[in-house]
C-alpha cells in the first residue's frame, strides 16, 4: 500500500473526555479520559485524523508524556510519514497509533476508500458490538444488563476482579437471572492469581459464562496457560498483549483461546491485524476493542474490526460512557451492532465546536 502524499504538517491537541457516571474496573475508577488529537497533512491540503489516549495500566508513558515526546520529536515524527519505522524515537503505543491510524486515514481519502478497505480485500460492513457493564452492586449490575438489551444488544460484558471473588459471582448470578438469554462475558482485568482464576471457573460455571478474560498477572502467561488448560470456558489474553514478548509467549504456549486487540495498546491497526493473522495460524481467535478512546479511536477499531479473519461481538461500545466527543456525535451501536461509517478512511473526523469545548491546550504544530 503507498502512503504518498507526504504528510508535510503534523498537528495535536490534548482533551479530555468526562465519563457519564464513574467506572469501576480491577484496574481502577475511571472519571475521565485524555488523550491527544493528532493531524497529518499533506502538501495538497488532504488530512488524516489519529488519536493517543493511553491508558495508565497498558503502559508507563501519560498523556503528558504523549505531549513531551511529540514537543521533542514532533519533526522526527513528521519525516516518519510513510507510516513504518519511527526511527529512534522513543514513541509509545498509543501515539504510534494515532499515527497509523492518521496515515492509513489520509491514505483513505486519497485512495477513496475505507480505512476497512485498506487493511483487507473484503471486509464487513458492520460488526457486533458487547454492551460493557462496570462494578456495582448485583441489583445495580442486573438494571444495566436488562437497559442493554433494551437497546438491543445480545451480548454483555461485565467487569469482575473488583471485590471478593464471592461478590463477584453474586454479581454475575444477578446478571444472568435478569438476563437469561444473553450471552455473558466477564473481564478480570488482571485481579486474581493462578488459583482465584481457577476457584472462578468452578464457581461461575452454573451461569454459562461465554468466556473469561485476562484473569491473571499480565506477565505470567505461564500461568495464563494453566488456567487455559484448567478452564471450561474460553480464556482471553488482553494486558498480556501490551508486552511484545508476552504476546509471543502467548502465541508460543497458546495460552489463550483468543486475544483481544486494542489498537491503542499494540500500536496501530495494523500492528493489530498482523498479531491476528498470527494469531490464526495457530489456532487463536481475536476480537477488538477500545481503551475508552473518543469517536475518533472508536472508529478507527472498528475498522480493523471490520477487517480482522473472525465473526465475532467486539468490544467497540465504550462510547455509551461518555459525557463529551471530539466529534458532532459519538459513535453508537445501534441495535447491537455498528456500521461503518461512509465515507473514505476513517469516515469520521473531529468537530471544530465539540474540540473546542472538551481542549486542553490550543493546537501545537510542525512543518516539513
Amino acid at each position: 500500500m503507498t502512503t504518498e502524499p507526504v504528510a508535510r504538517t503534523l498537528r495535536w491537541r490534548p482533551f479530555r473526555l468526562p465519563m457519564r457516571t464513574r467506572f469501576e474496573t480491577a484496574s481502577g475508577a475511571l472519571e475521565d479520559r485524555r488523550g491527544v488529537l493528532i493531524e497529518l497533512i499533506a502538501a495538497d491540503g488532504r488530512r488524516g485524523v489519529g488519536e493517543a489516549s493511553p491508558l495508565a495500566d497498558t503502559g508507563p508513558v501519560s498523556v503528558d508524556g504523549v505531549l513531551a515526546l511529540l514537543d521533542l520529536h514532533g519533526p522526527v515524527l513528521l519525516r516518519a510519514g510513510a507510516g513504518g519505522s519511527l526511527g529512534e524515537c522513543p514513541a509509545p503505543a498509543a501515539l504510534r497509533c494515532a499515527l497509523d491510524v492518521a496515515l492509513l486515514d489520509l491514505e483513505g481519502r486519497r485512495r477513496g476508500v475505507p480505512i476497512a478497505g485498506l487493511l483487507a480485500e473484503q471486509h464487513a460492513p458492520w460488526v457486533a458490538a458487547n454492551a460493557i457493564i462496570g462494578g456495582g452492586p448485583p441489583e445495580e449490575v442486573a438494571r444495566h444488563g436488562l437497559e442493554a438489551l433494551a437497546a438491543g444488544y445480545s451480548m454483555l460484558k461485565l467487569k469482575v476482579g473488583i471485590s471478593s471473588l464471592e461478590e463477584d459471582v453474586q454479581r454475575v448470578a444477578a446478571l444472568r437471572a435478569a438476563c437469561p438469554e444473553a450471552t455473558i462475558r466477564v473481564d478480570a482485568n488482571c485481579a486474581w492469581d493462578e488459583e482465584t482464576a481457577k476457584q472462578a471457573i468452578v464457581d461461575l460455571y452454573p451461569h454459562r459464562i461465554e468466556l473469561l478474560e485476562q484473569p491473571v498477572a499480565a506477565g505470567d502467561v505461564a500461568a495464563l496457560a494453566r488456567v487455559r488448560q484448567y478452564a471450561s470456558t474460553r480464556i482471553a489474553a488482553d494486558e498480556a498483549l501490551a508486552d511484545p514478548a508476552h504476546a509471543e509467549q502467548v502465541l508460543r504456549l497458546r495460552a489463550a483461546d483468543l486475544l483481544v486487540l486494542k489498537p491503542m495498546v499494540v500500536g496501530g491497526l495494523r500492528p493489530a491485524l498482523t498479531l491476528a493473522h498470527r494469531a490464526a495460524a495457530v489456532g487463536i481467535g481475536a476480537f477488538v476493542t477500545t481503551t475508552y478512546d473518543s469517536s475518533i479511536g472508536i472508529a478507527a477499531s472498528l475498522h480493523l474490526a471490520a477487517a480482522v479473519p473472525f465473526d465475532a461481538a467486539h468490544g467497540l461500545g465504550t462510547g455509551e460512557h461518555l459525557a463529551a466527543d471530539v466529534t458532532h456525535r459519538t459513535l453508537l451501536p445501534r441495535a447491537g451492532r455498528l456500521a461503518l461509517p461512509l465515507g473514505p478512511g476513517l469516515g469520521v473526523d473531529y468537530d471544530d465546536a465539540a474540540l473546542d469545548a472538551v481542549a486542553m491546550a490550543p493546537w501545537r504544530e510542525v512543518r516539513a
